[in-house]
C-alpha cells in the first residue's frame, strides 16, 4: 500500500473514530526460563496512533516482552491481544511470527538481521511479498496474477525505499552499507509489510549523533505520516524523550513506571534503577560507615593493648620524661 493511500485511510474521520482505541493490549504477561523469571505479570496498553517507549536497565526484559509480543516466545501466564482498525481483535499468544506479521504487527530486531549477501531492494521485495497472494504454482509458471504481484512488490519496495532515503542505494549489496543505513534499511523491511504496529527494538544503537537526529526525525514521519503506531526500546533516553508519547519502564522483569516522559523522569523508583540507591541511601551508609570507623578509634580495639591506646600514651609519657 502506498503512503498517499495509507494517508487516506488515516483521514479526520477514521482518526477521530480511534482516537482514543487501544490497538496493542497485553496483561498479566509472566515468562519463565527454568527457575528465571524474565517477565512477571507485565501489563500494557498502547493506544492507537502514538510513541510507546519501553526502557530499562540492561536485563529488565524488555526485549523478551517483544519477543512475546511478536510470537518469538510463548509466555507462561498473561493474555496478548491485537486489535487492527478493520475491527475485532486477535489474541497473539501463542501465534507463529510469521502469523503475528500477517496480522498487522512488524519489527527490527536489536542485532541488525538483514540478508548481506541482497541488495537493499532485494530485502524489501521479501518483506512487501508476504503480502501477494500469488501462489508457487502461479510464480513458477508466470501466470499473470504472479506478473502482477511482482510489479506490486517492486513499487512498494521503491516506495518504502524512498521513504526512509535510501532510493538512491537501492542496488547496493546491504552488508555494504554503512551502520546507519542498515538500521534504516531494516525499518524499510518492517514497512514493507504494511504493519499497523512497528516494534523498533534499539534501533539507535551503534549509530552516530547525525545518525540519530536522523533517525528520530523517520520514527516521528513514520507515526505522523503513515499513521501506524511504534512501540519502541531504546537506551538513548534523549531520543526517547523527544519522540516519546508514553514511556514505560521495567526493571528485573517488572512495570515500575509509566507516564508521560517528564512523569517519569522524575520517578523516584526509575531513578533508583539507573543510578542504583537514592542519594538519602548512599548518605546515610557513608555516615554509618564514619561512625563505626570514629567508634573504633575510640575504644582503640586494633592497638592490642586493650587500654584504647592509653598504654602506648603512657610509654610516650615515660620516654619524655
Amino acid at each position: 500500500m502506498s503512503t498517499e493511500v495509507r494517508k487516506t485511510d488515516r483521514g479526520p474521520a477514521g482518526a477521530a473514530a480511534d482516537a482514543d482505541g487501544t490497538v496493542l493490549e497485553a496483561s498479566g504477561v509472566t515468562l519463565r526460563f527454568g527457575g528465571l523469571t524474565s517477565l512477571d505479570d507485565i501489563g500494557l496498553r498502547m493506544r492507537r496512533g502514538e510513541v510507546l517507549a519501553v526502557i530499562g536497565p540492561n536485563g529488565a526484559g524488555k526485549t523478551s516482552l517483544f519477543n512475546s509480543l511478536t510470537g518469538a516466545y510463548v509466555p507462561q501466564e498473561g493474555r496478548i491481544v491485537f486489535r487492527p482498525r478493520a475491527g475485532g481483535e486477535h489474541s497473539l499468544l501463542g501465534r507463529k511470527p510469521h502469523v503475528v506479521s500477517r496480522l498487522g504487527l512488524a519489527r527490527t530486531f536489536q542485532n541488525i538481521r538483514l540478508f548481506g549477501a541482497l541488495t537493499a531492494l532485494e530485502n524489501v521485495k521479501i518483506a512487501a511479498e508476504t503480502r501477494l497472494t500469488a501462489g508457487p504454482v502461479s510464480v513458477m509458471l508466470g501466470l499473470p496474477n504472479a506478473r502482477r504481484a511482482e510489479r506490486a512488490s517492486d513499487r512498494r519496495a521503491h516506495e518504502v525505499l524512498s521513504f526512509v532515503g535510501l532510493l538512491d542505494r537501492i542496488n547496493e549489496l546491504a552488508g555494504s552499507l554503512s551502520y546507519g543505513d542498515q538500521r534504516r534499511l531494516e525499518i524499510a523491511r518492517a514497512l514493507a509489510t504494511d504493519p499497523e504496529v512497528l516494534l523498533l527494538d534499539e534501533p539507535a544503537a551503534g549509530t552516530n549523533p547525525t545518525e540519530k537526529l536522523e533517525l528520530e526525525e523517520l520514527i516521528r514521519r513514520i507515526n505522523t505520516e503513515l499513521g501506524v503506531s511504534v512501540l519502541l526500546i531504546e537506551h538513548d533516553m534523549r531520543l526517547v524523550m523527544s519522540v516519546a508519547d508514553r514511556v514505560m519502564v521495567l526493571n528485573f522483569g517488572r512495570r515500575i513506571a509509566e507516564g508521560s516522559p517528564s512523569e517519569v523522569q522524575r520517578d523516584p523508583a526509575v531513578i533508583e534503577a539507573y543510578l542504583g540507591a537514592a542519594a538519602e541511601d548512599e548518605k546515610a551508609a557513608v555516615a554509618e560507615v564514619v561512625a563505626e570507623a570514629e567508634a573504633g578509634h575510640g575504644t582503640g580495639a586494633d592497638d592490642g593493648t586493650g587500654t584504647g591506646g592509653s598504654g602506648e600514651r603512657a610509654r610516650d609519657g615515660e620516654e619524655r620524661e
